[in-house]
């Protein structure tokens, strides 16, 4: 690290635009990013000097650009210090003629209004006092850009001067979208790994560079004539840093893989394991070969986390504070003792958690393509991610994954960011529900999963419930949002006899304080006559059927239609699955669950009467049709306002739905149970970390 007292490095970067037709997109903001990694203290550590070391403009003069380096280079001088100049810029200059910087705002303009660009660095180089001049030229034609030898060797300070220069392509090739200058500043902004404490413009960082820019060739040219003073750096290395300051939770990962190989090695940062991994990997003698694999995995671990830290450092971190981080972790799906301490973790800790503790199968870092997600969401990114990131997951492999979980958390069904509860009622192929599966979304994004067990009879049932909702309360807790929705699935048995909103959870009616959405779990397992893909394909044509407009309600079925299970078949034998929502006003004397069952297979949404029958049907048939839109929630409200006795008014709209229930189907269960179509051989408790997150 260099020492406060060292010399101060000064820098000035100049971005000369172009008018009209040759106008460089995107130079502005390449020019001002570049600036601010050079200022930056923990990466160029170069002096901010405002508007006197960045330059930016149409028709800058090239008077304007060579006062402006001349007063950095007796600001260098004076500090006894080097000077990291950046032309950014069109160039221009025949084969074998010295490259010309145009800042006279117009292509093609005489050579003498603009600058030329060897004459400028001899000039530099030259400067009375200055110990050493980095050049990073991005133009066309920019080979073009290198001074005389015998300026450099026999001029006015007789080669007692250090100078490198980095350029974006030879004399000979045009340079596209300011690549050399975005690409440097990303690589000094994370760094690059086995290239010590300093980046310098030396083989690595150029072999580098050639990695990252396509169609042209950037070159570099190092001379060293001085005798005393520091040899010349372009910025701190951030993986060496990061590599000599690994956080608690991916020392810990370090150390337990190194321990497993061999009790007395010794390997504390990542350079030193990719440096015993390089001699040892291959012929692992006389450690476990599963030993040896687990420390490359962490290895893997140690660079994806280090390269997400720097991206997300610089990305989202002006924006984070304590609390969103908070939601960050639990969007993340980190284990809530990560994210509820008092003082919240912090951003390195929840990176190395992710990148530790998630798993990197296939080089699938799952758990940090999830992390990123949630600070993209929290921080207001919409669907678009910043570019920075954008590399970074393409980097990594996980544009995909990054992409997904994106969209399932700006997903939001009823607006309001806030999680939802799906719970499951398994039964043993009769009335008695045996267990509670428990399922956390927030959106459409699944934060955990968990299994209650349930004892015999209600009690039982009701003992499991409350486990469940206290289970999802410190998620909600952690987003700051109440649980307000519930879905509830059942089999049809346990859906016609026990009412999900009827049961007690805490002494209180679980649809009191929750808006319950009972749900069908004949798509989670169907019927014996019908697949899961059987099932998926009657909710999508459901879906399809209910994206009419002009759709104003179920068709109700009478009791002609009901008579025997063979009279219900032949009547949907001429519907096709999932064309029609049914609704009954009355409900069959016998065969009832039979009924349901048939109905329920047909289209997995279905309106029936909570009591036997329904008083006055004109009225509820025409109250739902009214409220159609606005279901299920609407009979959710209505019973809660029933229950307390607010609908006991004439007027009260809501009153009529009070007397019918509903198993509902929408995209959001459609998109839960295709999700989890793969998965529902199995409990919650049975899948593993990667298949839960």
């Amino acid at each position: 690290m260099i020492s406060p007292t060292d010399p101060p490095r000064h820098v000035l970067v100049v971005g000369a635009q172009c008018k009209g037709g040759g106008r460089l997109e995107g130079l502005e903001d390449a020019a001002c990013s570049l600036h601010a990694a050079l200022v930056d203290p923990k990466v160029g550590g170069c002096v901010d000097r405002g508007k006197h070391s960045l330059l930016i403009g149409t028709g800058l003069t090239r008077n304007r650009v060579s006062d402006a380096v001349e007063l950095a280079a007796e600001a260098a001088r004076r500090d006894g210090g080097p000077l990291v100049l950046a032309l950014l810029g069109h160039g221009e200059g025949a084969e074998g003629t010295p490259l010309h910087f145009v800042t006279s705002g117009r292509k093609n303009d005489p050579s003498l209004s603009n600058v030329n660009v060897p004459d400028l660095l001899g000039a530099v180089l030259n400067h009375p006092g200055l110990t050493g001049l980095i050049a990073i030229v991005d133009t066309c034609l920019s080979g073009g850009a290198v001074p005389n030898t015998p300026v450099i060797t026999a001029g006015r300070q007789e080669g007692n001067v250090r100078f490198s220069l980095l350029f974006a392509a030879t004399a000979k090739e045009q340079a596209y979208d300011m690549r050399l200058s975005t690409e440097l500043t990303r690589l000094m902004e994370e760094g690059l790994p086995d290239a010590g404490e300093f980046l310098t413009v030396d083989d690595a960082l150029l072999e580098q560079l050639r990695k990252q820019i396509k169609g042209q060739q950037p070159g570099r040219i190092v001379f060293d004539g001085a005798y005393l003073g520091d040899a010349l750096w372009l910025a701190r290395n951030r993986a060496a840093l990061l590599d000599h300051a690994l956080g608690s939770i991916a020392s810990k990962a370090l150390r337990d893989a190194v321990r497993r190989v061999d009790s007395n090695l010794r390997l504390s940062t990542e350079d030193e394991v990719a440096a015993w991994l390089k001699e040892n990997q291959r012929t692992a003698s006389g450690h476990s070969r599963a030993a040896v694999y687990r420390l490359g995995e962490v290895l893997t671990e140690l660079k994806a986390g280090r390269k997400t830290l720097t991206v997300v450092n610089k990305v989202f971190g002006p924006d984070l504070t304590e609390d969103s981080l908070r939601l960050v972790g639990m969007l993340a799906s980190l284990p809530l003792h990560l994210v509820r301490y008092e003082q919240p973790p912090a951003l390195r800790d929840m990176v190395d958690y992710a990148a530790h503790h998630g798993g990197a199968a296939e080089g699938r870092h799952r758990a940090l393509a999830h992390l990123v997600a949630a600070m993209a969401h929290v921080t207001g990114c919409g669907d678009q991610l910043p570019d920075d990131v954008v590399s970074w997951a393409q980097d990594l492999e996980l544009t995909i994954t990054v992409n997904s979980r994106l969209r399932e958390l700006n997903h939001q069904p009823d607006g309001e960011r806030a999680p939802r509860l799906v719970l499951v009622l398994a039964d043993d192929g009769g009335e008695s529900v045996v267990r509670v599966d428990a399922w956390l979304l927030f959106g459409r994004a699944l934060l955990g999963s968990q299994r209650f067990l349930c004892g015999p009879g209600a009690e039982g049932l009701e003992r499991a419930l409350t486990e469940a909702v206290v289970w999802a309360a410190p998620w909600a807790n952690t987003a700051g949002k109440p649980l307000r929705h519930i879905d509830v699935a059942a089999s049809t048995l346990v859906l016609l006899d026990c009412p999900p909103e009827e049961h007690v959870v805490r002494k209180k009616k679980l649809g009191v304080n929750y808006t319950i959405t009972t749900r069908w779990s004949g798509l989670l397992a169907p019927p014996p006559d019908l697949t899961v893909d059987d099932m998926l394909q009657v909710g999508e044509q459901l879906l399809v059927s209910l994206d009419d407009g002009d759709w104003c309600g179920p068709r109700w079925l009478h009791a002609e239609q009901l008579e025997t299970i063979d009279h219900l078949r032949q009547h949907l034998s001429n519907h096709g699955f999932g064309q029609q929502v049914w609704a009954l006003a009355t409900v069959p004397e016998s065969d009832w669950a039979f009924v349901a069952q048939e109905l329920l297979g047909h289209t997995p949404a279905l309106v029936w009467p909570r009591q036997r029958a329904i008083a006055d049907q004109e009225v509820v048939e025409a109250s739902v049709a009214r409220h159609w839109h606005a279901l299920p929630d609407k009979i959710a409200h209505a019973y809660r306002r029933h229950v307390s006795g607010a609908c006991q008014s004439r007027d009260n709209d809501l009153g009529p739905l009070a007397a019918v229930r509903a198993a509902w189907h929408d995209e959001d269960w459609q998109a839960f149970c295709r999700k989890r179509a793969r998965a529902v051989v199995r409990a919650p408790d049975e899948l593993t970390s990667k298949e839960r997150a």
